[in-house]
C-alpha cells in the first residue's frame, strides 16, 4: 500500500490543475430532459452485443430533434463544433418514411437537443446541449440540420450599462453570466487584471458584446484573453498567454481516467470505473490499460496565410487624443514563431506591412490591443496538433493543458532523430521527444457515425513549449535516401 502511494506521488502532485478554469458559479437554467423508450439488445455483429441501458448517451448520443427522440438508426451522422464562442451542429438523419418531412419540420420555435454523458456518473459533467435549427435540407431519405446554441437572451438587444460604475473584463463576463443564468469559470490572471471601464452594451446581443470586449480585453501582451461558452453552460474565460508561458510541471495535470470504459457488451463482471492519473495522453500501442487517455490518429495542421497576408512585421498608425492635441501614435507588432528556427531566423522571414486604425477615443488604447489580441491568435493558431482519441473523453475541456507522449514506430524517422544511429525494429516503439510535451486544447470535435457506433472526440492543441524538429537549419540540412522516401 505505501509503495501505491510513493508511485501515485511520483506521477501526480499537488497543487493539482492550477492553470484550469475555477467555477465561480455554476449556470442556473432550465435544462430539458430528454425521454426514450427501453429498446431491447441488438446484435451489432457475431461477437458484440449493445444494450441501449449501458450504450445510450455513451456510445450514441440521445437526440431529441423537435418533438422526436431519435432511435439510433434514424441518426445518420452528428458533428457538434466547439471551436467559436458559440457549440455549433451538423445532423444528418434517415428519414425514410417522409415522417419527419411531412410532420415535423422545424418552424421559428425549433430545437435539437444531445445529450451526451461518460461511462461511469460522478466524475465528468456530461454534455446536455440545446442548439436552435439554423438550417434545413431534405435530400431523398436524408434530412441535413445545422444549428448553434440556443439561449434566447443571448440573442436579444441590450441597451444597458452592466453593473455599476467601472468593470473589468472578468466582472463584466460574471455579471453577464448571472443575468442569463448561467455559468462562469476563469483561470488566474483574469479576475485581477485592471482593465476596468464602463460596460456600455448600445442595442448589441450578448454574444457579440462579449466577443466585442474580448477582441481587446487586457493591458498589454501578457494579458491576451478568450472566452466561449462551453458544452455545460458556462462562460468561460482565460488568460491564455499566462496558461502557456506560466512554470507547471506535468505532474500537476491530472484527470479521472475510466478504466474498462469502453466495455459496452454484455459482460457484467467488467465494472468501468475512475482513477486520479497524471493528465497524460499516449499513442503507446502495448502495456496500456483500457482507458480513455490514448489516441491513434495525429496530424499537423498548418495555417501560414495571415502571416503571408498580413505580415510578420506590423506597423500600426492611429490619432490619439482627437480635438484636443491630435497626437499620431505608431507602434509595432513583430510575431516570431515559436521555434528554434522561428527565433534565431526571424529576419529571413520578416516582411513590414502598414496600417492606419483610426481614431483612438478612449483613454485606453483599444485599437492597438485589439491588433495585439488578433495577431498573437493568429501567431497561435498558425500550427496546432489534431488528436483523435480512442475513446470520447469528457474530462478533457477546452482551454486547459494536456500532456502528451508520443511514442515512434517508423525505425527510419526514429533513425533520422536518432542521429543516422542503426535502429532495430521494435514493437515498443520509442518516444518522439520533439512532438512530446505539453500542450494548450484549443479547440475540440464531436462525431458520430452510425456505421461506427461510437462518439469520436478530436482535440486541436497548440504546443506551450518551443516547436523543434529534428531537421532544421541549426544542425543543416539531411540528406533523406531514395530508399526512405519509398
Amino acid at each position: 500500500m505505501a509503495e501505491n502511494k510513493e508511485l501515485e506521488s511520483e506521477l501526480i502532485k499537488t497543487p493539482y490543475n492550477p492553470l484550469d478554469p475555477v467555477v465561480v458559479i455554476d449556470p442556473s437554467f432550465d435544462s430539458k430532459s430528454i425521454l426514450k423508450g427501453y429498446e431491447k439488445p441488438s446484435a451489432i455483429n457475431s461477437e458484440q452485443v449493445y444494450s441501449s441501458l449501458k450504450d445510450d448517451g455513451i456510445h450514441v448520443p440521445v437526440i431529441r430533434l423537435n418533438n422526436i427522440t431519435l432511435h439510433e438508426n434514424q441518426i445518420d451522422q452528428l458533428k457538434i463544433y466547439y471551436d467559436e464562442f458559440l457549440p455549433k451542429i451538423h445532423l444528418s438523419i434517415k428519414d425514410v418514411d417522409n415522417i419527419i418531412k411531412i410532420c415535423d419540420s422545424p418552424g421559428f420555435d425549433n430545437e435539437i437537443a444531445v445529450v451526451i454523458t461518460a461511462q461511469v456518473n460522478g466524475y465528468y459533467k456530461k454534455i446536455s446541449l440545446l442548439f436552435y435549427i439554423t438550417n434545413f435540407k431534405p435530400a431523398n431519405d436524408y434530412i441535413a440540420y445545422d444549428g448553434v446554441f440556443k439561449l434566447q437572451t443571448l440573442n436579444t438587444h441590450v441597451m444597458k450599462q452592466i453593473g455599476e460604475g467601472k468593470l473589468n473584463t472578468h466582472d463584466t463576463l460574471l455579471e453577464i453570466a448571472k443575468e442569463n443564468k448561467l455559468g462562469f469559470a476563469a483561470t488566474k490572471g483574469c479576475k485581477d487584471i485592471k482593465d476596468e471601464r464602463y460596460r456600455l452594451v448600445q442595442t448589441k446581443t450578448y454574444v457579440d458584446y462579449i466577443k466585442q470586449i474580448i477582441d481587446y480585453g487586457g493591458l498589454d501582451e501578457e494579458s491576451i484573453f478568450d472566452a466561449w461558452i462551453d458544452l455545460f453552460g458556462y462562460i468561460v474565460m482565460v488568460n491564455v498567454h499566462l496558461v502557456l508561458n506560466e512554470d507547471i510541471e506535468p505532474q500537476n495535470l491530472t484527470i479521472y481516467t475510466m478504466v474498462n470504459g469502453n466495455n459496452v457488451m454484455n459482460d457484467d463482471k467488467m465494472v468501468p470505473g475512475g482513477v486520479q492519473v497524471q493528465r497524460t495522453l499516449t499513442n503507446n500501442k502495448i502495456n496500456v490499460a483500457s482507458t480513455n487517455l490514448q489516441f491513434e490518429k495525429y496530424e499537423n495542421i498548418v495555417n501560414t496565410n495571415n502571416i503571408y497576408n498580413k505580415g510578420s512585421l506590423n506597423t500600426d498608425w492611429y490619432m490619439s487624443s482627437p480635438c484636443d492635441e491630435n497626437n499620431i501614435e505608431m507602434e509595432q507588432i513583430q510575431l516570431i514563431e515559436n521555434s528554434v528556427d522561428g527565433d534565431a531566423f526571424s529576419e529571413e522571414y520578416e516582411f513590414n506591412k502598414s496600417e492606419w486604425l483610426g481614431i483612438e477615443f478612449s483613454e485606453e488604447p483599444i485599437l492597438m490591443k485589439k491588433n495585439i489580441n488578433k495577431r498573437y491568435f493568429e501567431k497561435l493558431r498558425a500550427k496546432r496538433l489534431k488528436v483523435e482519441l480512442i475513446n470520447h473523453n469528457l474530462g478533457l475541456e477546452r482551454g486547459t493543458l494536456v500532456n502528451i507522449i508520443f511514442k515512434e514506430y517508423n525505425s527510419k524517422v526514429i533513425k533520422v532523430f536518432k542521429g543516422d544511429k542503426e535502429v532495430e525494429e521494435s514493437p515498443e516503439g520509442v518516444i518522439n521527444p520533439y512532438l512530446s510535451g505539453m500542450y494548450y486544447i484549443d479547440s475540440m470535435e464531436f462525431e458520430y457515425v452510425t456505421e461506427n457506433h461510437k462518439i469520436q472526440q478530436y482535440l486541436y492543441l497548440i504546443k506551450k513549449s518551443v516547436d523543434i524538429n529534428p531537421i532544421n537549419k541549426l544542425t543543416g540540412p539531411i540528406a533523406i535516401d531514395s530508399e526512405s522516401e519509398n
